[in-house]
């Protein structure tokens, strides 16, 4: 006779289970995986907090309302803790943060539960002069910059500032949105004048701006994960980059050892106290310059876009489990975190970029990608009739391929060969929009 085990006896039998009910902070791009990942490993149902109306439609079309079994809009804390309340029966059992513009929120319903909430200031974790300015006070290296609220102010600092090059982004940028690389003080002015008076990709109207020097080597990101203060760093990728009418565009992100960067970990660590974010999820980027790493920026929640189950797919360790682990259940994630992470093969993911804005004929991206030996999978949904965005960003991407192999010259060979298509507008054939 077959022995027939449900998945809520499963997640009982793990070391750590739980029971009850686990809240998530806008459960948007990575942070949609976690209600459904919380039901498999410890059979918590779950709650979904939105925060915003006004998200970009690509960030809301993730939220996955199937896998929670009520929602509240955020409004202020104490309303928004009683309808939590009320669904619950009293206190929730768990809290953990889905993606950026739920950080404030989350911080606020913590602290209003006593949940294990990090420490210091919100803001300063969403707010990139602010965070800067944290790391200035607690001594930890940080960019020159300058927070202005118009543009004359933004350009008399860059006059006299001494730096050679700027960048020029919201005070609480995320996905790369507003971010402008800029040569000289035009440039700065220009940035500014497209910046200030619209909104930014949480709906907030730009009122202010945060200009900086731009920092010349190569790109980081840190993936970590914090119980209590003590800090673990999970995954590290490596950025590629073009700049696209002053503007950041992502070309690839490729894994590498954490091992091998002991340096950007100490740091990385070192940010992570400074900033408070003293448990839960933090991802940061970061430039290694030749005095060492130094923090653009960094998230008090996951790797936003597929980064998360890109961890899973090249690292011995899990993001989503030991995000999890760390607000559910701790004693799970200091075992899953007595070894070091490493790499179980290479992992690349290729950002595909329209050149122009138009109306897509012809989606050739599986055709053309889905037969490389390293081919892990895309997401290309685009079909002949759809619009494209020219790509100036994170969001305007349309679409991503990833490569997984554990031959680096397969893998590296792969990576050329998907760039030269698209570069060459051979994977997404576009009819330019008139004028």
């Amino acid at each position: 006779m077959l022995d027939l085990v449900d998945d809520s006896t499963r997640a009982a039998n793990r070391p750590g289970a739980a029971t009850g009910t686990l809240v998530v902070v806008d459960p948007y791009s990575s942070g949609s995986a976690l209600a459904r990942r919380a039901k498999e490993l410890y059979g918590l149902t779950s709650i979904a907090v939105l925060t915003s109306e006004t998200l970009p439609p690509a960030l809301v079309a993730s939220y996955p309302a199937e896998d929670f079994r009520a929602e509240v809009r955020f409004s202020d804390v104490l309303e928004s803790a009683r309808a939590i309340e009320s669904l619950c029966g009293g206190r929730p059992e768990f809290l953990v943060c889905g993606s950026e513009p739920g950080v404030e929120a989350f911080d606020l319903l913590a602290a209003h539960w006593g949940m294990r909430p990090n420490t210091g200031s919100s803001d300063a974790r969403r707010d990139k002069h602010l965070m800067q300015a944290r790391l200035r006070d607690a001594d930890v290296r940080h960019i020159p910059h300058h927070k202005a609220r118009d543009t004359e102010s933004a350009v008399a600092w860059c006059a006299r500032s001494g730096v050679a090059e700027y960048v020029v982004k919201p005070v609480k940028s995320f996905a790369t949105d507003g971010v402008y690389f800029c040569a000289d003080l035009d440039e700065v002015r220009a940035a500014c004048d497209r910046l200030f008076g619209r909104l930014d990709l949480a709906g907030e109207l730009i009122t202010e701006v945060l200009v900086q020097e731009r920092l010349i080597g190569p790109e980081f990101v840190v993936d970590s994960v914090s119980l209590n203060g003590s800090h673990f760093v999970v995954a590290m990728f490596r950025y590629m980059k073009e700049t696209v009418d002053g503007n950041p565009v992502y070309r690839t992100m490729s894994a590498v050892e954490v091992g091998d960067h002991p340096d950007i970990v100490a740091y990385v660590e070192q940010v992570l106290s400074a900033l408070g974010i003293e448990n839960g999820p933090g991802h940061s980027e970061l430039i290694l310059t030749s005095e060492g790493p130094v923090l653009i920026e960094t998230g008090a929640r996951m790797h936003g876009g597929l980064g998360a189950r890109l961890v899973d797919e090249s690292s011995t360790h899990s993001l989503i489990d030991l995000t999890l682990a760390s607000r559910v259940a701790p004693e799970e994630f200091r075992r899953l975190t007595g070894t070091r992470p490493s790499l179980r093969r290479g992992v690349v993911e290729c950002f595909l970029s329209a050149s122009v804005a138009g109306v897509v004929t012809a989606n050739r991206v599986r055709e053309s990608c889905g037969g490389l030996d390293s081919h892990l999978f895309d997401t290309c949904p685009q079909t002949p009739g759809d619009r494209l965005e020219k790509t100036v960003d994170l969001i305007t991407s349309y679409g991503r391929v990833v490569l997984a192999h554990a031959d680096a010259r397969t893998l590296e060979r792969d990576v050329e060969h998907v760039l030269g298509l698209d570069r060459s507008g051979r994977l997404m054939e576009v009819l330019p929009e008139a004028g």
